[in-house]
Parts: structure tokens; C-alpha cells; sequence
């Protein structure tokens, strides 16, 4: 990895579209050695995927939480299983400290959100925190 390589990775992490045309006016290379560069990478495991950036509020999902949970009696694997399973949740943790995973999920009514509680109150206790739209 070099320069180089950063700047590409920087312009797909803007747009995973770009063309390797656009990248290659940017890192001032041929699009034959972009292209060898991006596949190097992915041969590689430093990208991954390609992705795409939702706008959640515009397909009527405007809450979204972050959810603390202390499970009880150990039950890791079934909730991994649980979690994984939810379409809603974004993204979700096993960190160290007071709880055991932290996750992000998105809702479309509050109903949603406190049904979604009762649920996994079967798995232990929960905190959740509500996140405020930035105003960036």
C-alpha cells in the first residue's frame, strides 16, 4: 500500500461507483494500472465490497437507536443468531465494559421500537439511546 493506493481507496470510499476513469484523472495513473491496483487490492482482502449509502429518513425510517445489551446466563450464541436475523439493525458489537453487545437499528414508528425492546428483554437487560439527526 502507498499513496496511491490511498487516493484510490479514498475516491471509491466517496463514490464506489467512480470510473476508473475519474480515478485515474485523480492519482494521475493509467486506467490499466487503476484497474491492477483495485484488483491487487481486492486479491488482497483491503476492499472488500462495494457499498451504497441509504438515505433511511426518505423510505420512512426516522428512528434510529443505539441499543446497550447485558445479556443473562450466557446466552451469546443464541443471541448472535437472533441479532443477525433482524433486518432493522444496521450494525452490532460485542464490546467490553457494563454490556455485552452495542448495536445500531432503525425504526419507523416508536411502536416499532418498544416492540422491538420487549423482545429482547428475553435476552437480558437493555439501554437504549435515541440518535438526534445531525445538523451537518
Amino acid at each position: 500500500m502507498d499513496i496511491t493506493d490511498n487516493k484510490i481507496i479514498d475516491s471509491l470510499k466517496k463514490d464506489s461507483k467512480a470510473s476508473l476513469t475519474n480515478i485515474s484523472n485523480i492519482v494521475n495513473l493509467s486506467v490499466p494500472s487503476v484497474r491492477e491496483r483495485i484488483n491487487k487490492m481486492i486479491d488482497n482482502g483491503v476492499i472488500r465490497r462495494y457499498t451504497i449509502d441509504v438515505d433511511y429518513k426518505k423510505i420512512g425510517y426516522d428512528i434510529d437507536v443505539l441499543i446497550n445489551i447485558t445479556l443473562s446466563n450466557s446466552i451469546y450464541s443464541e443471541f448472535k443468531e437472533f441479532i443477525s436475523q433482524q433486518k432493522h439493525v444496521d450494525f452490532c458489537y460485542r464490546i467490553s465494559g457494563d454490556s455485552c453487545f452495542i448495536f445500531k437499528a432503525r425504526f419507523k414508528e416508536m411502536l416499532d421500537v418498544e416492540e422491538f425492546i420487549d423482545v429482547l428483554k428475553s435476552y437480558g437487560h437493555t439501554e437504549t439511546q435515541f440518535i438526534f439527526p445531525s445538523s451537518t
